[in-house]
């Protein structure tokens, strides 16, 4: 039930932030080629938020729920597999900046060794535990 009442509250957290930005991405003014609004520290204070929320419970937490959040803070995790039974979730790499439906693309992804876990969980852990990874 805690693991529930957690992804709930993370989701609703993202759910106003996402308001905000959206609110702020609407008072672009193209004449001026600027925002009306001054950008709200809040989204970013609730994004640190919704970060340290996933990494106290990401144990508790659906695998996919945990990647799409990320994804919603403007990182862009990877889960790799490499045919021999390691996992790694990655958050540096090389690909092609694609707008609107998906293309085909190579992709390239920097792994140290030690980001290699023997599950998606350990990986989830090393990344969202990484000194390096920033929101």
């Amino acid at each position: 039930m805690e693991s529930n009442t957690d992804q709930l509250r993370i989701k609703n957290l993202s759910e106003k932030r996402y308001k905000l930005f959206r609110e702020y991405e609407e008072s672009y003014d193209e004449e001026l080629s600027d925002y009306t609004e001054e950008f709200p520290e809040e989204i970013d204070d609730m994004a640190d938020e919704i970060f340290e929320m996933i990494k106290i419970h990401q144990w508790n937490l659906p695998v996919e729920f945990i990647l799409e959040e990320l994804s919603k803070l403007g990182q862009a995790p990877c889960l790799l597999y490499d045919d021999e039974g390691h996992w790694a979730v990655a958050g540096d790499g090389i690909q092609p900046v694609t707008i609107g439906d998906p293309i085909e693309m190579e992709m390239t992804h920097f792994i140290e060794k030690d980001m290699w876990k023997d599950t998606i969980r350990e990986a989830i852990n090393q990344y969202l535990t990484e000194e390096d990874t920033i929101i």
